[in-house]
């Protein structure tokens, strides 16, 4: 009997999900997949790609499988990317905690949001305020220019 992928260290259901549905369902396939083809996978950068088909050949050895070291994936493989297999998922449980999770996280960030909004906010009203208040002076500035220059040329009028 051939072993899932699932077998693999490293990968749980939903990873294992993944690579079914981008054609490698057997530890066999992983092994004999390059890293380019697995590559393709989300999540599978050329580093974990190199890791997981290490860790499928010791699989493998261990369970006196040989491995085809020459075989080259098709294009088969890369185009059953777009197949779609569903798997159960066992641990509802985990999914549903790591829900729980993300939504906890997406509350604490738009609370921040919030708060960062009414901080904006009170910041644009502090600068609305100073605004006029530097309107207010500069209205008295000019004000009081005028008013000078009235006392200045009523003075020269006076020493006529």
């Amino acid at each position: 009997m051939e072993q899932l992928v699932i077998t693999i260290a490293g990968i749980g259901q939903v990873t294992s999900a993944l690579l079914t549905k981008h054609g490698f369902k057997t530890v066999a396939d992983i092994a004999n997949a390059s890293v380019e083809s697995l590559s393709v996978v989300s999540g599978f950068a050329s580093a974990r790609s190199l890791q997981t088909i290490k860790k499928a050949k010791e699989l493998l050895q261990a369970a006196d499988v040989s491995v085809s070291k020459d075989k080259e994936v098709t294009d088969s493989v890369v185009s059953k990317e777009k197949e779609v297999t569903k798997t159960p998922i066992k641990n509802k449980k985990a999914v549903k905690e790591s829900k729980n999770k993300a939504d906890k996280v997406s509350k604490n960030k738009k609370k921040e949001i919030n708060r960062l909004k009414l901080e904006v906010k009170k910041l644009a009203n502090k600068l609305a305020k100073l605004k006029d208040k530097e309107a207010v002076k500069d209205k008295a500035k000019k004000a009081s220019k005028k008013t000078m220059k009235k006392k200045k040329t009523s003075k020269k009028i006076k020493k006529k």
